[in-house]
């Protein structure tokens, strides 16, 4: 091997660190490359050069995309072929291999799909749907009949409570995330007011990262801004149960409603990614006054365009400040 600068062909491997930027991500590693012993330039090696390239595609993969290992598993879930799963995500066949090897980063779009279906399963009956035109009659067919035999499609197809819509956030309702959600937020006292909205960003704004809210709330538009449809009903629920305490205190002409929590939270109800969601929302309004965070709410797109009432469609999600 020969060096590009001085020509010397005297060579040496030695531990480097790597400072890569990936997409705007900044990504540091260490790993072997060879070097000249006359001008200490590194030196192409293909095979430890290809080593380094490996390794940072994985670290963004992992951090800011998504591994190798949870394509392959989402993939095996569905019993799918590689040919098949490409075109329900839409691209080519050796794209989705180049993703499986990690040796490309997926794109944002593929990433927003792929994440989607992990936190959704039953998404993948709508993205089969919009591209039935990129299926033979003989794979549509063979689509057809495997969602049959998918435990985790029928779990959620065949389940008599539930409906994916606009509205829920394509998630079945999860009573035990609800609960935890306000005692997430709760934790250490919170002003009902200010509650309600925290909750509708988490759920929102994981929406807008997934295409899937965290509880399968539904929410809708009063007069202080976006809410939990029925969340009386669901504060005094667990109030009752003596989950939450309720408290309403005067202070000079204003009347604060203040909850706090009577048991422990519970984080390993939610994934990982759920709660950096809420940890984000919750950093976010840390500052904010009930007032404040209703006012800031009033300026989203999800009060301004629909009706007083009525509940808020999930696709606003993608129209959210934060």
């Amino acid at each position: 091997m020969k060096c590009d600068i001085c020509g010397s062909t005297n060579t040496y491997i030695k531990n480097y660190k790597h400072e890569y930027t990936i997409k705007s991500k900044y990504i540091e590693f260490e790993c072997d490359r060879r070097f000249c012993y006359e001008c200490n330039s590194i030196v192409y090696d293909n095979y430890l050069d290809d080593l380094a390239s490996q390794k940072a595609i994985d670290i963004y993969n992992k951090n800011y995309g998504i591994s190798k290992e949870k394509i392959i598993e989402l993939r095996n879930k569905y019993t799918l072929s590689q040919e098949l799963f490409a075109k329900i995500i839409g691209c080519a066949k050796k794209t989705l291999i180049s993703y499986e090897k990690g040796t490309s980063i997926p794109n944002d779009n593929y990433i927003i799909i792929l994440n989607s279906l992990i936190h959704n399963p039953l998404l993948i009956i709508d993205l089969i749907e919009s591209n039935k035109g990129q299926f033979t009659k003989k794979e549509y067919s063979k689509l057809q009949d495997k969602l049959i035999q998918n435990n985790n499609i029928n779990q959620l197809f065949f389940d008599a409570d539930f409906t994916p819509t606009v509205y829920n956030g394509y998630t079945k309702l999860n009573k035990n995330k609800v609960l935890n959600m306000i005692l997430y937020f709760a934790e250490d006292v919170v002003l009902k007011t200010k509650l309600l909205k925290e909750m509708f960003y988490a759920d929102f704004l994981y929406y807008k990262n997934t295409g899937a809210s965290i509880t399968g709330l539904e929410y809708a538009k009063i007069t202080h801004g976006p809410v939990p449809d029925n969340f009386d009903e669901i504060i005094s629920t667990y109030v009752e149960q003596e989950l939450i305490e309720y408290k309403i205190e005067f202070i000079q002409d204003y009347e604060n409603h203040r909850i706090s929590n009577k048991i422990k939270l519970d984080k390993n109800v939610f994934l990982k990614e759920e709660l950096e969601t809420m940890e984000k929302v919750r950093n976010y309004f840390k500052s904010f006054t009930s007032k404040e965070i209703a006012e800031y709410s009033h300026n989203e797109k999800a009060f301004l365009e629909t009706e007083f009432s009525k509940k808020i469609e999930y696709d606003y999600a993608f129209d959210i400040n934060i």
